[in-house]
């Protein structure tokens, strides 16, 4: 009597219709872990710029900008989805952060940030802490990034839920 070691065609069709449905159910929630995680990056990134400009200020002893970019100047606007700079005040640019791209969304101040030498962030208004918060496009219910600045230049980021 002779003996296969192989599978037969019944055995291959219902081990890829199990994986099929399981791949069905773990999808949509892939898909959502995706995005938390493109969101966190992003979050990250502007934190790392914003520390990143501080510490040029103080190593320079010289004022250092961090802004909303177009192209390779900085522009005044609260979207700061095309991505942001870092740069010598009145000078020549030090770093480029390229779009969020997808569909995420940077929203923060809209004038640009000035760290001074000594790390203290120049605001135009002294009185209200500026802050980013970094979220998905219609976002609801998932979470969401804030970043806040205060007066003496210190970034902090915190996990929230989208209203």
């Amino acid at each position: 009597m002779r003996y296969s070691r192989a599978f037969t065609l019944i055995e291959l069709l219902v081990t890829l219709a199990v994986l099929a449905i399981v791949m069905a159910i773990a999808a949509p929630s892939f898909t959502n872990l995706i995005q938390s995680n493109r969101t966190q990056t992003i979050s990250n990134d502007l934190l790392g710029a914003l520390q990143y400009a501080r510490s040029e200020a103080v190593k320079r002893g010289a004022k250092v900008d961090i802004c909303r970019r177009n192209g390779e100047v900085c522009a005044n606007a609260t979207d700061w989805g095309n991505g942001w700079l870092v740069k010598v005040n009145g000078g020549a640019v030090l770093r480029v952060w390229e779009a969020v791209g997808g569909r995420d969304t940077v929203t923060g101040p809209n004038e640009t940030l000035t760290y001074r030498p000594n790390g203290l962030l120049v605001k135009a208004d002294d009185a209200v802490d500026s802050t980013f918060t970094v979220a998905f496009a219609n976002c609801t219910g998932k979470p969401q990034y804030t970043i806040a600045l205060t007066a003496t230049g210190r970034a902090t980021s915190a996990k929230g839920t989208c209203p």
